[in-house]
């Protein structure tokens, strides 16, 4: 009986392992090196961007190894945040979730090959940590309704910010801009405003981005 537990308890591991990795996309580094299912990923870098806040970005990257184009989005948990809150633009809209709590970003496609950036962060409005666990979930689209569902859920990290007030980066650089995207607070993608509240994502030459709320 004991062998038996043994031998389906192997099986239904392998098959687990077999489907993580037919998953198709995976949490990567800038220069596509994977980042392991159930890893913990300590952040401390703090930057300034340049307008007077502090934002932490997680510097993860998110692979599609699949040769076909794939809708996804990200669902995270925020497990503790001392204040202020935590941003995800992937991977297309921004939302910004200001409590512990369970979100889900708007899905969107990935192209086939594509390694993009997550532009994900924590938004420190003090010292304190930031604490969130956050999976790759895939979507398919009904055949009568045309509505996207969530398909399957793929690998989970946990990013566990923590900020102090020394050795913050400065976000005045000379680095070479790409492209801006303007959302309104909602997420939704709009032209450059003039005046009000609204989020900005900036993308540069070498693949980096941040996000950013601005209020005029």
């Amino acid at each position: 009986m004991k062998k038996l537990f043994t031998l389906c308890f192997g099986l239904f591991a392998a098959l687990a392992l077999q489907a993580q990795n037919e998953f198709p996309l995976q949490f990567a580094d800038k220069d596509g090196n994977v980042i392991t299912n159930g890893t913990t990923l300590n952040i401390t870098e703090a930057e300034d961007d340049g307008f007077g806040d502090v934002l932490m970005p997680s510097g993860i990257f998110v692979k599609n190894n699949s040769n076909a184009e794939v809708q996804c989005a990200g669902t995270f948990t925020i497990q503790a945040m001392s204040n202020g809150s935590f941003q995800s633009c992937f991977p297309l809209n921004c939302m910004q979730a200001p409590s512990a709590g369970n979100y889900t970003t708007q899905n969107g496609a990935l192209a086939a090959g594509t390694l993009q950036s997550m532009a994900t962060e924590w938004l420190p409005k003090g010292e304190g940590s930031c604490t969130v666990a956050y999976t790759l979930v895939t979507y398919k689209q009904n055949a009568i309704t045309k509505k996207w569902m969530k398909d399957q859920e793929g690998p989970t990290i946990t990013l566990k910010f923590t900020y102090g007030t020394t050795g913050i980066k400065s976000g005045k650089t000379s680095k070479t801009i790409s492209s801006v995207v303007y959302y309104d607070l909602t997420g939704k993608k709009i032209k450059q405003p003039v005046s009000g509240v609204y989020l900005t994502k900036t993308i540069y030459a070498d693949d980096t981005i941040t996000c950013v709320k601005i209020k005029k």
